[in-house]
């Protein structure tokens, strides 16, 4: 049964777009549309994805150890 499927899946002609189009469905259903749609934002959005990192170095905490309120 399964290999008659995929004989079939196989012996279909395709053009260039059609195979594009189910090659890319392919690759959304194998990573997952979550990931699809997180790598676009990171491409369109490159600070997306950055957090805030507090200061480092000579003068990032203040002087004798207590924060100022």
């Amino acid at each position: 049964m399964i290999k008659q499927s995929i004989a079939r899946i196989l012996a279909v002609e395709l053009d260039r777009k059609d195979f594009l189009k189910a090659l890319g469905i392919g690759v959304v259903a194998a990573t997952g549309v979550t990931a699809a749609v997180s790598t676009v934002v990171k491409h369109t959005n490159p600070s997306a994805g950055k957090t805030a990192s507090a200061p480092m170095g000579y003068g990032a905490s203040t002087y004798g150890g207590a924060a100022a309120k």
